[in-house]
């Protein structure tokens, strides 16, 4: 097979509807003769890829190593093959329409700032016409968050398989926060207030009894979200902390130190500023490079070069396109500006593919192209940093999705206004 007549072979979509997903594979496919970057450095070029079953199979070099016979085969000689990308820190399938309240399910607008117990599973939308806005652009999986108040709620690992009830991948992953003026005042305060709500989600399971009764003291939060806190103080969870300003993060790893939780910085302004702080306490940084012009007083450190200072001191890079829900598929060019600015590319292909599953705990089966992980692949036309390279064919859970999208559709709709439907 060649990669135009799977595209070709792909059902047209509408918006797209559910009932066009693509089919689960049958067999094992081999993708023969392309340079794979496998996402931790390794580059296997004239590579032979086999997915089976969802999974990655062998991965090796030499187009002309045998395969079994009757193999389906897809040719991709030329052609650059990356893991799928990861976006992290998203609003995907939360968020529809940014000024209409009935497409937002991100936020609990009656809660208080506690609302650990949110969990964005139960909300995202599996027929979010952005999903598929997304994944033909080579986003294949997304870390979707709540937003609001200090402990905004749990956060989701979807695979971008638009109208698939079964999207999302693992719920509950993370905990998403925020540290600065999150509390409403004082960043002091702030930090006072989740520390009270961390020690009593600490003692909570110990006196779950005497709470039912009535005999405890009143607690920091609703015992929902203690519950939902559980996870994170057994080291089953980590915690994204939104924080830009020096002294904030400086704060979250003193946090992070006393409670003995695992905690990834959001935002990250100035963290070039305590990368060696963060590279000791082995926490990452989840940043977007263009955001390189201070929006508060909390991000007046904030550099192009931030991502690469970061890298050279060890600490470990995420790239996102931070709270999106409409242009994942721009971590791609944030990737790029990275690199412009100093951060080796593998190192920027990491920080979009590997290094995001690192983050929220889920390398196992994610980030890289190795054998038993999830099949979340992307075939390339060039360079996947580059505005001209586009992406020729996204496998996710090793199927190849239909190559459409609404943007798509109505482009092809309106190309010709003189036959356009009226």
């Amino acid at each position: 097979l060649t990669l135009a007549s799977l595209v070709c072979a792909a059902p047209a979509v509408a918006a797209p509807p559910s009932s066009a997903r693509p089919a689960v594979t049958q067999g094992a496919v081999f993708l023969v003769g392309g340079e794979l970057h496998v996402g931790d450095g390794q580059v296997i070029r004239d590579c032979v890829v086999e997915i089976v079953d969802g999974r990655f199979g062998r991965i090796r070099q030499g187009s002309r190593v045998p395969l079994p016979a009757g193999a389906r085969t897809i040719d991709v000689a030329g052609k650059v093959l990356t893991p799928g990308l990861i976006a992290a820190d998203s609003s995907l399938g939360l968020v529809e329409i940014d000024l209409e309240p009935s497409t937002r399910d991100d936020g609990v607008e009656a809660a208080g700032p506690v609302r650990a117990a949110h969990d964005a599973a139960l909300a995202v939308h599996e027929d979010s016409s952005l999903i598929q806005v997304q994944a033909i652009e080579g986003v294949t999986t997304a870390a979707v968050a709540p937003s609001g108040g200090l402990l905004s709620g749990q956060v989701a690992w979807i695979d971008l398989l638009h109208g698939d009830p079964e999207l999302v991948a693992r719920a509950r992953v993370a905990i998403d926060g925020s540290l600065g003026q999150a509390y409403g005042g004082s960043r002091s305060a702030t930090i006072a207030k989740l520390t009270e709500v961390l020690e009593d989600a600490r003692l909570y399971p110990g006196r779950r009894a005497a709470y039912e009764r009535g005999d405890s003291r009143a607690l920091a939060a609703h015992h929902l979200d203690l519950e939902a806190l559980q996870p994170l103080l057994r080291g089953q969870a980590v915690l994204t902390l939104s924080a830009n300003r020096a002294s904030d993060i400086r704060a979250a790893l003193e946090l992070a130190r006393r409670f003995g939780i695992k905690i990834a910085i959001v935002g990250g302004a100035e963290a070039w500023k305590v990368a060696d702080r963060l590279a000791a306490a082995k926490v990452p940084v989840i940043l977007q490079p263009s955001h390189n012009l201070p929006g508060s007083l909390d991000s007046l450190g904030a550099r192009l070069d931030g991502a690469a200072l970061l890298e050279r001191a060890g600490v470990e890079v995420v790239i996102a396109t931070l709270g999106e829900a409409h242009n994942l598929r721009n971590i791609t060019q944030e990737a790029g500006l990275a690199v412009a600015h100093g951060l080796p590319w593998e190192q920027a292909l990491s920080a979009v593919t590997r290094n995001v599953a690192r983050a929220y705990g889920l390398e196992r089966d994610y980030g890289t192209v190795a054998t038993g992980k999830v099949a979340n692949l992307v075939v390339w036309s060039g360079d996947p940093f580059e505005l001209s390279t586009a992406a020729e064919q996204v496998f996710i859970r090793g199927r190849p999705i239909p190559m459409v999208s609404r943007q798509t559709l109505l482009r092809e709709r309106y190309r010709d206004l003189a036959r356009s439907p009226r």
